[in-house]
């Protein structure tokens, strides 16, 4: 078996280093997001609290919508994984508790990453294709077709898509309403959601 060449041997540390610096610089910019907001959060900010000159970071993302595009890529993969594990259990739930899971469960992965509900806002066409979108749909449908088998895919995809929706517009509304407002918005988004879920899985 032939010996790793120097080069491949220098250019793993390399690339790991690579990879944590990068994994630095959006720790650093997802804090300093959650603890002002994406618009006043400059791209020496981020460089300076990361510990490494401006230059460095450019070499890494161009702009600060390439960092807010790597934060939400990021969170929206992990907060796809998380659904599949808080929706399993779903055969056991009555319609009620599945509406109202859609709607905490929402609101608990948006707050274990303190930089989402500012990025919501921010001004970033972030958008995924179909394809990626698709996981996430198919989670839900398995959900809703436990509660009624008798749905068939392209019903429950209908279904699946204004639930993604209806979170979507919850979020929004959250992260803009004053903090003694978030308690009733929550009721009323699990007003919603419960009534949309009876209606539509009978």
């Amino acid at each position: 078996m032939p010996l790793p060449s120097a080069s491949t041997q220098r250019r793993a540390p390399q690339q790991a280093r690579a990879t944590l610096r990068r994994a630095r610089f959006l720790e650093v910019a997802a804090q300093l997001i959650a603890q002002s907001s994406y618009e006043a959060v400059t791209m020496t900010a981020i460089a300076e609290q990361a510990g490494a000159s401006i230059g460095t970071l450019y070499d890494y993302f161009p702009d600060k919508p390439s960092i807010a595009m790597a934060l939400m890529t990021r969170y929206t993969e992990e907060t796809d994984e998380q659904w599949k594990a808080l929706l399993h259990e779903s055969h056991t739930l009555t319609r009620t508790a599945l509406a109202d899971l859609f709607v905490e469960g929402a609101l608990r992965l948006a707050h274990e990453r303190p930089a989402y509900l500012p990025l919501i806002g921010a001004p970033v066409a972030y958008r995924r294709s179909q394809s990626l979108r698709r996981p996430l749909r198919k989670t839900i449908v398995k959900a809703l077709r436990t509660m009624n088998p008798k749905l068939t895919d392209d019903r429950a995809f209908i279904h699946a898509e204004v639930i993604v929706q209806l979170i979507k517009g919850l979020l929004s509304v959250y992260r803009e309403a004053i903090p003694k407002e978030r308690e009733r918005v929550v009721e009323e988004f699990k007003k919603l959601m419960r009534f949309y879920l009876l209606e539509s899985l009978q």
